[in-house]
C-alpha cells in the first residue's frame, strides 16, 4: 500500500518500508527497498523523507556504474541506521518548544543554503557577496569538516564497513565525497516537496520491459546472498539458503519459484518430518534423490527420524524469504503461496532446547584423554602418554574460557590473538577464515590466566614462527570450506564418551551457555556480558550510544570463569 504524500514509502504488515525502482539502460532493474523498522507513521514519515533524498544521488551513481546497486543499497542502510539513531538522540516526536523558533529556522535555512552551495559549486568556490554572514560561517565550519584528517578517516571507514575493501583510490574517495556532499546537501532540504528532491533525471529507459531474471531457486539465492554479504551475513548462513534450494528441488522436483504452489509446500513439509535427522552433515546427502533419501529413513530407528520443529520452521522461512525476494524483482509468484502459515508449534522453549554444561561435568569432560593423554594424535580420544596441543586440544578450552562461537574460536588466526591496554585478547573479526555472525559479534575477549598458563601463547608464537595464517590448520576441511566442523564432531565423541546419556542435549555450543550462565552467577554487569558474548545490545542505546567496556573490565569478569581442567 502506497502513501500518499511519500511515493517510496509503503506497508508491508504493519512495518513501514521504503522502495525505489528504476532501469539501468539494458541491464535491468535496480530495485532497493528497505525496511524502516517502525510502526509509526509519523516516524516513517521522516525516515522515508532522508531516505529519499539521498536516493537520488546513489542512483545517479548507480546508473553511471559508479557504484554497484549493492554499494548503494548498503549506503541507505546506513543512512537509514544514523537517522533514527539522530530522530532518537533529538526527540523528535516530543520536542521542547524553541525559545526563539525563528532564530532556529534562520540557522538551519542558512546551514542548507550553506550545503547547496558546497554541492552545486564545490568545496572551495568564492561565496558570492549576497550570501549572509551566517551562510558564510557554515560553509567555513563545513569547508574545515570536510578538509579535515578526521573526516577523511571517516569516510574510509564507512566505505570499507560498506564495499569490504581496504584502501579507497584518489578517484574512488573523490567519489566518496561528492556522495557525502550532496546527501548532506538534498538532506537539508526538508521542506522541499518530494517531488523536487527526486526531480534529477535519469537516463531514459528503453521503450520494451528489460527480460526479467531467473526464476530458479538457486539463482534468486545466488541474487540474494550477494546482497547479504554486503550486510556482513555470515557464510554459514548463506550456505544454509543454497542447501534449502537443493533440499527443496530434490523433494519436490521444483527449481521454479514461479511454479512452486502452495500444496508442494505442504508437501515438502510433510517429507522433512519422515527424513533422516542426519541429512546434510555428509556431502554425499546432496547427490541422492528423494527415494533414496526416504528408504535410508526407513531403514534407521524412529528416534533417527524426522527433523525437529525448528529445523522445518527455519527451511519454511527460507523459501518465505525467497518468494518475497523474488516479487520483489517482479517474478510471478502465485498469491496464495505462503510458506509461513506452514509453520510449526514449537514444543519446546528456546532456552531448553539445549543445555549449558554444569562445572562438575566439564571437569568429567576435561578428564578425556585429549587433554590428560593420548594414544596418539589420530586416536587423540584413546588413552596414552602424549598430549597433543593441537586445535581439538584448544578449541573447547578456549570455548570454556570465553563463551565465543564454534567457528568464532576454530578460524582464529596467529594475528587474531592481540594485546589491547597491556591485555591479551581475542580479537573475534570478519576474516579470510571465518565470517562473524553480525555486528555485535566483533569484539575482544581477553585471555583467561588459564590458557596463558597452559601454553596458549607459546602456541600462538610458533604458528608465527612457522608463517602460520591460521591457529589450527589441522582442522580446515577443504569439501565444506570450514574451520569448525571437525572439532564440532570430536566434541561429540568426547561428550558420549565422557558423559552418556547424561550428555545427549550438550554440544560445544553449551560451551557458550555454561559461560554466561557462569558470568550472570558471578554478578558480572549484563552489558559486560553482552560485551563478551557478543549479543547485542538490549535497546537504542546499548546498541548506538554505549562504548564496548573496556578490557581491563573484560578480563576482570572473565577471570570469575572458574578453571576446567
Amino acid at each position: 500500500m502506497m502513501m500518499n504524500t511519500q511515493p517510496h514509502l509503503s506497508k508491508r504488515g504493519d512495518v513501514y518500508q521504503w522502495r525505489r525502482k528504476t532501469r539501468r539502460f539494458s541491464t535491468g532493474n535496480i530495485d532497493i527497498k528497505l525496511s524502516l523498522g517502525t510502526t509509526d507513521r509519523q516516524h516513517a514519515l521522516i525516515l522515508a523523507r532522508k531516505v529519499s533524498a539521498e536516493s537520488d544521488m546513489v542512483m545517479e551513481q548507480i546508473v553511471g556504474s559508479r557504484i554497484t546497486p549493492e554499494h548503494g543499497r548498503a549506503f541507505l542502510s546506513e543512512v537509514i541506521r544514523k537517522e533514527r539513531a539522530k530522530i532518537t538522540q533529538l526527540s523528535m516526536f516530543s520536542r521542547v518548544d524553541s525559545l526563539d523558533p525563528a532564530d532556529d529556522a534562520r540557522h538551519d535555512a542558512a546551514m542548507a543554503e550553506a550545503w547547496q552551495r558546497v554541492s552545486s559549486h564545490g568545496i572551495n568556490h568564492n561565496v558570492s557577496e549576497e550570501a549572509s554572514d551566517l551562510v558564510r560561517d557554515n560553509i567555513d565550519l563545513i569547508r574545515s569538516d570536510l578538509s579535515s584528517h578526521p573526516r577523511k578517516q571517516a569516510l574510509q571507514r564507512v566505505f570499507q564497513e560498506q564495499t569490504g575493501q581496504d584502501q579507497l583510490s584518489a578517484l574512488e574517495y573523490m567519489q566518496v565525497m561528492d556522495l557525502f556532499v550532496s546527501g548532506k546537501a538534498k538532506a537539508w532540504t526538508e521542506d522541499a516537496p518530494t517531488e523536487a528532491l527526486t526531480a534529477k533525471a535519469l537516463p531514459s529507459a528503453p521503450s520494451s520491459n528489460p527480460s526479467l531474471p531467473p526464476s530458479t531457486l538457486r539463482a534468486i539465492v545466488e541474487r540474494m546472498n550477494a546482497i547479504k554479504r554486503t550486510e556482513g551475513i555470515e557464510e554459514k548462513t548463506l550456505r544454509q539458503y543454497l542447501s534449502f534450494a537443493a533440499l527443496f528441488t530434490m523433494l519436490t522436483g521444483h527449481d521454479d519459484i514461479t511454479e512452486i504452489r502452495q500444496p508442494d509446500v505442504k508437501a515438502f513439509r510433510a517429507d522433512l518430518a519422515q527424513m533422516p535427522k542426519s541429512w546434510g552433515k555428509s556431502p554425499k546427502d546432496q547427490t541422492l534423490s528423494r527415494d533414496e533419501v526416504m528408504a535410508k529413513a526407513a531403514s534407521l530407528p524412529l528416534d533417527k527420524v524426522g527433523l525437529s520443529v525448528g529445523t522445518i520452521n527455519r527451511h519454511l522461512d527460507h523459501l518465505n524469504q525467497i518468494a518475497d525476494w523474488a516479487r520483489d524483482e517482479g517474478l510471478a509468484i502465485d498469491l496464495n503461496l505462503k510458506p509461513s502459515k506452514l509453520r510449526r508449534k514449537e514444543t519446546v522453549r528456546a532456552r531448553d532446547k539445549r543445555d549449558a554444561f554444569s562445572i562438575e561435568q566439564l571437569h568429567v569432560v576435561f578428564q578425556n584423554p585429549v587433554w590428560t593423554g593420548s594414544h596418539s594424535e589420530h586416536h587423540q580420544t584413546k588413552a596414552g602418554q602424549e598430549i597433543f596441543k593441537n586445535g581439538i586440544y584448544w578449541c573447547p578450552l578456549i570455548g570454556a574460557y570465553t563463551g565465543a562461537r564454534r567457528e568464532e574460536i576454530a578460524g582464529l588466526a596467529p594475528s587474531d590473538i592481540v594485546e589491547s591496554d597491556g591485555v591479551a585478547c581475542f580479537s573475534i573479526e570478519d576474516s579470510e577464515l571465518r565470517r562473524i555472525k553480525n555486528l555485535s559479534s566483533r569484539r575482544l575477549i581477553p585471555l583467561h590466566s588459564h590458557l596463558i598458563d597452559l601454553g596458549l601463547l607459546d602456541h600462538v608464537q610458533r604458528a608465527e614462527r612457522n608463517k602460520q595464517n591460521c591457529l589450527f590448520p589441522e582442522l580446515y576441511e577443504a569439501g565444506n570450506d570450514a574451520f569448525g566442523r571437525k572439532v564440532g564432531r570430536r566434541m561429540r565423541q568426547v561428550i558420549d564418551q565422557q558423559l552418556g546419556a547424561e550428555g545427549e542435549k550438550l554440544s560445544f555450543h553449551s560451551l557458550r551457555h555454561y559461560v554466561q550462565n557462569e558470568l550472570d552467577y558471578a554478578g558480572v554487569d549484563d552489558k559486560v556480558v553482552r560485551d563478551i558474548i557478543g549479543h547485542e545490545g538490549k535497546d537504542i542505546h546499548d546498541k548506538v550510544y554505549r562504548k564496548a567496556s573496556p578490557p581491563h573490565s573484560l578480563l576482570k569478569a572473565i577471570e570469575n570463569i572458574p578453571k576446567v581442567t
